[in-house]
């Protein structure tokens, strides 16, 4: 059994409404005993417009974190982290943030294609093998330089897609997400797996299990489990189907941070 969910956030973030004690709340119900806050950080090319380094939103945000850690004490461990989008595009400010806060735990992530969100793209109208091998060149610059633990839900774009009715597959461009794979492993970087898919129309994680399977086959080992809930009663959400998948790919360990130090613990 998975107990530990290390992809949650709370109202911080822009895309959720759940104070973090309702979350915490949620995760002590599901029978979760450590949970990873990792609110947003975007990066965009455009650092006039949208400036890379947010010192009020960053301390709320921790704030947030020990006012719980504090509240829940015994009953759940609630870790600092964060999810840092697009870190290539603003690596200086990127690595002055992830080195002013005490995080448990760093995920590398990518959200948006010059500046404008995945989920804003008209995916009937594009050509889906050039927005695929683009999305994914972008995740290799990321895996290449990101000073992040593991890297989240790889495969997203295919989240999107579904939505519209198209589907986009990172499985056909073998050899690119394969190279993603060996860059992370060779960084000693790990790999989300993100069960939040399961509840959307693509109806699978991210990333998929034949990526997960490559994951293996090169050598990795770094994995961690998050439901990515922004509701309390989705944290948790689908970990006995990811500890079925992980253990009939022949995966043994969950990998899990403190200050960022590194710890594997056994699938139950």
């Amino acid at each position: 059994m998975l107990l530990e969910d290390y992809h949650v956030h709370c109202l911080n973030s822009p895309d959720s409404r759940e104070p973090l004690e309702m979350i915490c709340q949620g995760a002590i119900e599901a029978g979760i005993r450590e949970i990873m806050v990792t609110d947003h950080y975007e990066m965009f090319k455009d650092a006039d417009k949208y400036p890379p380094y947010r010192q009020e939103y960053l301390d709320k945000c921790v704030q947030s974190v020990e006012e719980c850690r504090d509240k829940f004490e015994g009953q759940l461990y609630v870790g600092l982290g964060i999810e840092l989008g697009q870190w290539h595009l603003q690596r200086q400010a990127a690595d002055m943030v992830v080195g002013a806060y005490p995080f448990d735990y760093v995920i590398g992530s990518f959200h948006k294609l010059d500046d404008i969100d995945l989920k804003f793209f008209h995916y009937k109208e594009l050509d889906s093998k050039k927005l695929c091998r683009r999305y994914l060149e972008e995740l290799l610059l990321i895996a290449g330089q990101g000073d992040f633990d593991c890297m989240a839900h790889l495969d997203l774009i295919k989240r999107y897609a579904a939505e519209q009715g198209v589907s986009i597959r990172a499985e056909d461009e073998e050899e690119l997400v394969r190279e993603i794979l060996k860059t992370l492993i060779k960084r000693g970087k790990g790999l989300e797996v993100n069960t939040s898919g399961l509840r959307q129309a693509v109806k699978e994680m991210f990333p998929s299990a034949g990526i997960l399977r490559w994951y293996r086959e090169e050598g990795g080992s770094i994995l961690t489990i998050g439901s990515d809930a922004h509701r309390r009663q989705d944290v948790g959400a689908g970990f006995e189907e990811a500890g079925k998948l992980l253990s009939s790919l022949g995966f043994l360990y969950v990998s899990h941070f403190r200050g960022r130090k590194l710890t594997q613990k056994k699938i139950e």
